[in-house]
């Protein structure tokens, strides 16, 4: 019975314990109120659950209309498979297990972040670390909030891509590469991440993603015959150029160029400005790697650079292709590194700078500022422009913090 209290008082004292009751209040919260309210839909979820039904009946998946018209399947036939399973339940005990799925993967995710921020950044032991989660937690609120509420699976790529990065880290290159091309497989924009691997000459790891594409390609052709395959693959390359062409993207580069400087951007815009940034990411990478040569235990100072750079991609992603506004939930783990490097550094004269990017970045809410002026700020880029900044803010920290450090 005494070891057993020890063990109690042991996991309270863990700065994860009250993080996790914060996020738990959070999370209950929002399902309860959503209920009360009868506004538990989950309209992208509804999405995924009738394009899965519709797989298994022969009829529609792509380029139809979902729910009140305004959802798209728009993920691989592939991804369908792993909603089959709620097909066996209603649609109401569905959705509330999907719920708890995306709640559990934003607790796990911070979970990652955590572990990696005090293992490869913060080494000295941070005080009131649960207290620093929270902080970072509340900048994101909004945009978790908004994806609890729609269903979407934005959090659930994050902590995956997280967990690849840690099985890189641990050196299992084979279950990361899995995992990593599945998420390909959902959003191919996540491509970008096989940079670092690149770079640090990763090859068998971009095989292995390679070969899991084509499985993940090839599957369903032998799941659902080659005609219907064929069909559902052209559907789904026609709604990504539909996707392109038609959702707005207000929080791009491209779209912030052509807001605030050039008007008439010729086509192909954005894909120049991928190309632009994967080449200063190159510079940066090479950068990382010439200062680890030139140390004489390189040592932990490889795996900093590489969580850090992996993180800057995840942080850059919804800045460079046209995506949701919680997919900015991505820059989670940068935010956390600058609320511990504020904390831990004593940077206090950062905090004025840190609110005002957050109010812009996760302070936008109808019902905080109303729909004209939440409008007004998203037209504007003003969350695609606060996230470039606190990218290259944290960029500019950790390069400042790395020297330090060596």
């Amino acid at each position: 019975m005494i070891r057993k209290d020890r063990r109690f008082l042991t996991f309270r004292n863990n700065p994860l314990f009250g993080f996790g009751l914060f996020v738990l209040v959070i999370c209950l919260a929002n399902i309860i109120m959503n209920n009360v309210n009868q506004r538990f839909w989950l309209t992208d979820f509804n999405v995924y659950f009738t394009a899965a039904k519709n797989l298994t009946t022969g009829s529609a998946v792509y380029l139809q209309a979902f729910g009140d018209g305004s959802g798209y399947y728009k993920y691989s036939p592939l991804i369908l498979c792993f909603y089959m399973p709620y097909l066996f339940l209603n649609y109401y005990v569905a959705s509330v297990i999907h719920f708890t799925i995306l709640s559990a993967a934003f607790f796990y995710a911070f979970i990652l972040i955590y572990r990696m921020l005090t293992r490869y950044f913060f080494r000295e032991p941070v005080s009131r670390a649960g207290l620093l989660l929270s902080i970072a937690f509340t900048c994101i609120m909004i945009h978790l909030v908004r994806e609890l509420y729609l269903g979407n699976i934005n959090i659930l790529l994050l902590c995956l891509c997280l967990v690849v990065l840690r099985h890189y880290l641990k050196g299992k290159t084979v279950g990361g590469s899995i995992l990593l091309g599945m998420v390909i497989l959902t959003k191919p924009f996540y491509l970008l991440l096989i940079l670092p691997l690149l770079f640090r000459k990763k090859f068998r790891a971009i095989a292995v993603i390679a070969v899991t594409l084509l499985v993940g390609l090839l599957l369903p052709f032998i799941f659902f015959g080659i005609d219907r395959t064929l069909s559902l693959y052209a559907g789904w390359i026609k709604i990504m150029e539909v996707h392109s062409a038609v959702f707005p993207g207000k929080s791009t580069l491209e779209y912030l160029v052509s807001y605030y400087l050039i008007p008439d951007l010729p086509r192909y815009t954005d894909i120049l400005i991928i190309f632009i940034v994967a080449i200063l990411f190159s510079v940066f990478s090479l950068y990382n790697l010439k200062q680890e040569k030139s140390l004489s235990h390189p040592g932990q100072s490889w795996e900093q650079d590489f969580v850090f750079e992996w993180w800057i991609l995840l942080a850059l992603i919804p800045n460079l292709v046209k995506t949701d506004s919680e997919h900015f939930l991505s820059t989670a783990p940068l935010l956390a590194f600058l609320v511990f490097f504020i904390a831990t550094r004593k940077k206090y004269w950062l905090i004025p700078v840190l609110v005002v990017l957050i109010f812009f970045y996760g302070a936008n809410s109808t019902d905080l500022l109303g729909i004209t002026l939440s409008e007004k700020l998203f037209s504007m880029g003003f969350l695609g422009l606060s996230n470039l900044v606190l990218v290259i803010l944290s960029f500019v920290i950790f390069l400042n913090f790395r020297i330090k450090e060596k």
